[in-house]
């Protein structure tokens, strides 16, 4: 595993505070569901109490044993003997005005957060689809603002990846490109305008995702904005990849969606065939320093399908989704490329990770 300073400028000191004081909000915000619920969280609680006052059904008891052990990381909660919990911080331990002093955009990430956690102990009571919830028309108007580049805590990752991949195309030649999960769109938006800036040329773009609908509306908004690349879109489900042609581009590129696949290897492979010789495949995702790390993503993320948990050790408190970089590492290379690498962001934490694997 590599660690890089050229991220130094969007990994800053405002972005890692501004990431913890989500975290803090995130565990704020569940103390206070907990409570609601009326699980004792002041005079010591087991595990098997929690889940039987929130109701929850068996599918989902990984998740609160989640939630208890992200509380602890972030000093909410203290385990006491015989393994049950109690709260540790005084009720003024969160300032919702120290955001103010951040200057960054962090308001997606809290509302996104207060609007699944309204919905949380319906969900693990199987009383709402967490699809539905979060999908539906409040939910999707959420997410696009969650994916987007004016929101700070995500951008930054869109714009190393832009960065990143824009550092690995020749000068003097168009290149095709691949994009897989575009999703909303920031992350092409983002790619296209390095390459603008950078005045380097895109011959063919393809937009894919396993919705079609999100391929053609980014499509369509990104179109009018870069005439002089030929932007296409269609459908591609990155676990079974079928329709493309072997050997078709010079780069792919796919920012926080690899590691939705059923199985990463398998994927990162049946990208490597669409590589042209000597092409990159550019993959950033978020990331966890190691596997007794919990992040904050994970609370919204693992409610939903597909989403599992990755955690080595059975026994210990699960990990959803997301890996660590060294594992992405080997999972790059255990795919056949000749060569891969990955990079963590600059700064005392580890949020993200930039991995590359080349043909």
């Amino acid at each position: 595993m590599n660690t890089t300073n050229g991220s130094a400028t969007l990994f800053n000191e405002a972005y890692h505070a501004a990431y913890d004081y989500v975290s803090d909000y995130t565990a704020f915000s569940l103390l206070r569901a907990l409570r609601t619920a009326g699980v004792p969280i002041r005079g010591g609680f087991s595990e098997e109490e929690a889940v039987q006052r929130l109701g929850c059904l068996p599918q989902y008891r990984l998740h609160v044993r989640w939630v208890l052990a992200f509380l602890v990381q972030q000093q909410a909660l203290t385990v006491l003997a015989q393994g049950n919990y109690m709260e540790v911080r005084p009720e003024a331990w969160y300032r919702p005005a120290q955001a103010a002093g951040l200057n960054l955009n962090i308001e997606p990430s809290m509302r996104l957060i207060d609007y699944v956690i309204s919905w949380w102990p319906a969900i693990v009571q199987g009383k709402a689809d967490p699809l539905h919830v979060m999908f539906g028309s409040q939910g999707s108007s959420l997410w696009e603002r969650y994916f987007n580049n004016g929101h700070d805590l995500y951008a930054v990752h869109n714009q190393w990846a832009a960065e990143s991949l824009a550092d690995e195309m020749p000068d003097g030649r168009k290149s095709k490109v691949l994009e897989v999960g575009v999703g909303y769109g920031s992350a092409a938006r983002a790619l296209l305008a390095e390459c603008q800036l950078r005045s380097q040329e895109i011959d063919t773009y393809l937009l894919s995702d396993v919705s079609p609908l999100l391929a053609g509306k980014a499509k369509g908004m990104l179109a009018a904005d870069y005439p002089r690349v030929a932007i296409q879109s269609r459908k591609i489900d990155i676990n079974r990849i079928q329709g493309v042609t072997a050997c078709s581009f010079d780069f792919i590129y796919a920012v926080n969606v690899i590691h939705c696949a059923e199985s990463v290897r398998d994927t990162l492979a049946m990208l490597r065939e669409l590589l042209s010789e000597g092409g990159c495949l550019v993959v950033s995702e978020c990331v966890r320093a190691d596997y007794a790390s919990r992040l904050h993503q994970e609370f919204v993320f693992s409610l939903l399908p597909g989403f599992g948990n990755v955690q080595p050790w059975p026994e210990a408190p699960p990990c959803f989704g997301f890996r660590t970089a060294e594992e992405w590492r080997q999972l790059m290379q255990a795919a056949g490329f000749r060569k891969a690498q990955a990079e963590v962001n600059a700064g005392a934490q580890v949020r993200g990770v930039m991995i590359k694997g080349w043909v």
